[in-house]
């Protein structure tokens, strides 16, 4: 293997938009995440976050509904 081309790699600090921290090895010295296993459905079990963001789609859509979105209609 060459010398000197591979990044340093270091204790780090990992933190979570839910307040969790911990600590692993990577090649960077701090890592922000938005889920951790402590705060996903997941691994808790209970519904959160993630499933009242799972309506954005549904409600953009009702939003929308009908909408060409600037595509040309095709005639059958």
């Amino acid at each position: 293997m060459k010398k000197d081309i591979h990044p340093n790699y270091v204790e780090c600090k990992v933190s979570c938009a839910c307040g969790n921290t911990f600590m692993t090895h990577a090649t960077v010295p701090e890592i922000k995440v938005g889920v951790c296993s402590v705060c996903h459905p997941f691994y808790t079990g209970k519904k959160g976050r993630v499933v009242s963001e799972a309506g954005r789609l549904e409600k953009f859509n009702k939003k929308y509904a009908g909408m060409n979105y600037g595509q040309k209609e095709t005639s059958n």
